[in-house]
């Protein structure tokens, strides 16, 4: 559980300042700890620099820090320094499973601006000794490379270079809660439909609750549940009929995308209709994004509609298709073809399944991860580029699901989804943006069930990052960022398929405008667009460079 949130890094990169708003918004204590020394010395820190020298002074600061993490909800905003000395990493300070260090990083050219701004706005209080003098860029750089394997220690680092104090603080807050064992709640509503989406540590424990509060006269749930995971959830069922207070039934669905069919779904009908259920029952998805999609779709039809509950079990379905109202069953002709925009009431997104997930299931969902990176900017309301700045800083930690900054992430995305669904909840206009390395993704996808969805997914961002370069959309170093990233996550940039297979799956695609294939693409500045005006020839040459044998 945290009692702590230490703030690291350079000066000028807002740790006060954030400190203060994440304290208030918390209800937590905030230790400066510059602004700690001063008051104890009665000294300026460049006064205790000339005067005492920076041995002293870190001694003082050690002091100051160590006295801050033996109390309970504190924010710590550190000196630039503060965390240079190994023994603030140990097991009973920084390293400790209580506090939760966050590296806010920043381009030394903004942080030289901030500075500066400083200096004219309060004069000498904004003084940085350590950077005094001439080459203030350049000696800044230096800094930043003495101290940076310091500041890597941090369980998590944000870049905040082009970010407000109320955006940054809107993060560290979530985090700090997410730590503390709270929930995140996002709240998507539609036209006809409100989904309360709700993502935490232990999060599916709570579905009976939910849903004795949301449909308190209901009398029966259906819990349709991946046959793969029904025996490691007993438990899980159990609470869900004793907090519910209600009659649970459960199928178990086989595993697999053969069960996301009209046989699949005619199964789900014959057993609900056929053991009684009513209008007031609630049906609950708890799997992946098959069982979500068809039990979803069983809900929408089944007596014209009862209430639905999507309990997500890997990553993918909790960041993709359990958010949004789409549901639906494949047919011969193509991937899901059949189905409905039927909005969930409640979502119940739990990180802790993912310890579970196999490796292989879990790259899937990083794609669809780092799709939402790229569109971002795009979204009505979301910060330009904040999302795959904490992708990039931050792989090492998500890969080995830390919390909080998985729940995190999932819950950005979350919100990234909700807010597209909001703007376009029948995928008129903007919510193609989610389409991103879709059209070709799902046509290696089709050409041969050997990729899994996220894995087609990321080999189709390379087909069309390829497509936005050769069109003069981005240029080769974005192009190379995001190949990266989809590396560093363990995902594939091409596909051992038939790449004549693919363009001919490509072709069914059923994301098309007066006949012609609509491409999302990437745009310089960040953040996507949407075209029809992808030639032929390049859409096969963008085929060519993703398939076939490397």
């Amino acid at each position: 559980m945290i009692r702590h949130v230490v703030l690291v890094g350079l000066s000028g990169t807002g740790k006060s300042s954030v400190g203060r708003a994440a304290a208030l918004e918390l209800g937590w204590e905030l230790v400066d700890t510059d602004e700690e020394i001063e008051r104890r010395t009665g000294k300026s820190i460049p006064d205790i620099f000339r005067d005492d020298g920076e041995t002293a002074f870190r001694e003082i600061e050690q002091g100051v820090l160590r006295e801050a993490l033996s109390r309970d909800q504190v924010v710590v905003a550190t000196g630039g320094g503060a965390v240079v000395d190994p023994r603030v990493w140990s097991s009973t300070l920084l390293a400790s499973s209580q506090s939760l260090a966050i590296w806010l990083d920043a381009d030394a050219a903004t942080l030289i601006e901030r500075l500066r701004t400083q200096a004219a706005t309060i004069g000498a209080a904004a003084d940085r000794p350590l950077l005094a003098g001439d080459n203030a860029l350049a000696r800044l750089g230096l800094l930043r490379d003495q101290r940076v394997e310091a500041y890597t220690r941090a369980d998590i680092a944000l870049d905040v270079s082009a970010r407000t104090v109320s955006e940054v603080t809107a993060d560290i807050v979530a985090m700090a809660r997410l730590g503390c064992g709270q929930e995140l709640r996002i709240d998507l509503d539609v036209a006809t439909a409100h989904s309360a989406i709700h993502v935490g540590v232990g999060a599916r424990f709570r579905a009976g609750e939910l849903i004795r509060q949301r449909w308190p006269k209901a009398r029966r749930i259906w819990v349709a549940i991946d046959a793969n995971l029904e025996p490691q959830l007993q438990d899980e069922i159990e609470t869900m009929r004793e907090t519910s207070a209600m009659r649970v039934e459960v199928l178990p669905v086989p595993s697999g995308e053969a069960s996301k069919s009209m046989l699949g779904l005619e199964r789900l009908h014959d057993w609900m209709l056929g053991s009684g259920i009513e209008r007031g029952d609630i049906v609950v998805a708890m799997g992946g994004g098959m069982v979500g999609d068809l039990a979803g779709f069983a809900a929408a039809t089944v007596l014209r509609g009862v209430g639905l509950m999507q309990l997500p079990s890997t990553l993918l379905s909790m960041v993709d298709s359990s958010v949004g109202g789409k549901t639906g069953i494949n047919h011969r002709h193509g991937k899901n073809l059949i189905g409905a925009f039927y909005q969930p009431t409640e979502v119940v997104i739990d990180s802790s399944f993912l310890g579970s997930l196999p490796q292989r299931e879990l790259r899937s969902g990083w794609a669809e991860i780092v799709k939402h990176a790229v569109i971002e900017p795009s979204v009505p309301g979301k910060s330009a580029g904040a999302l795959l700045g904490v992708l990039e800083r931050n792989v090492s930690a998500l890969l080995a699901l830390s919390n909080p900054i998985v729940p995190w992430t999932i819950g950005r995305n979350v919100a990234l989804k909700a807010a597209v669904v909001e703007a376009d909840e029948r995928e008129a206009g903007i919510r193609a943006y989610l389409n991103f390395g879709h059209t070709i993704g799902h046509g290696i996808e089709a050409a041969g069930y050997s990729l899994l969805h996220g894995e087609a997914v990321a080999v189709g961002m390379c087909a069309s990052l390829f497509i936005a370069r050769e069109l003069d959309l981005i240029d080769e170093s974005f192009e190379n960022r995001i190949r990266e990233l989809i590396v560093a996550f363990g995902l594939p940039v091409r596909a051992e398929v038939d790449p004549d297979l693919v363009r001919q799956m490509t072709k069914t695609d059923k994301k098309k405008s007066a006949g012609r294939q609509k491409w999302v693409l990437p745009v310089r500045n960040g953040g996507v667009t949407i075209t029809t005006d992808v030639p032929e020839v390049l859409a096969q040459r963008a085929i060519q460079n993703v398939t076939g044998a490397a």
